[in-house]
């Protein structure tokens, strides 16, 4: 199928790579679909997050483990159960970023992550309830903390 996207023109995807977000994401909960694509094919420290409805939603997201290895995240059953997540390692976790011209004051939320069972490819996004992630957290303490 095709697929015109924000930041890649228009590509091909297959319909096992949508990721189905069944309440959406906050503050955009009328879309359910996206698709991940890496913004370089050597690793996946930077994703977009593609809407499938609406080429101008969508989101660069990080992996947090690649900036912040000990990052930490507890999934309320609920959570396992909307993803029907059995097996811990098929759980991938992104958070959004806010992106400035300037990299280093661009942000990262670390308290509302993108999580993604690899295998149903269910996803949802959650808030760390007793966390002291940030929901702005600096680029520039990313990049310093890079490995």
């Amino acid at each position: 199928m095709e697929l015109v996207t924000k930041y890649f023109s228009n590509m091909e995807y297959d319909e096992t790579d949508v990721l189905l977000f069944k309440a959406g994401i906050f503050g955009f909960e009328k879309y359910q679909k996206f698709i991940l694509i890496r913004f370089d094919n050597s690793n996946n420290s930077l994703i977009c997050l593609q809407s499938i409805d609406d080429p101008d939603i969508a989101f660069v997201m990080i992996n947090p483990f690649h900036f912040i290895p000990d990052y930490e995240l507890a999934l309320a059953d609920s959570d396992m159960k909307d993803l029907e997540l059995q097996d811990m390692q098929k759980l991938a976790v992104y958070n959004i970023c806010v992106l400035h011209d300037d990299v280093p004051k661009s942000t990262a939320n670390l308290r509302c992550p993108i999580i993604v069972n690899t295998d149903t490819c269910l996803a949802k996004q959650i808030i760390l309830e007793n966390s002291d992630y940030p929901f702005k957290y600096p680029f520039q303490k990313l990049i310093n903390k890079e490995g």
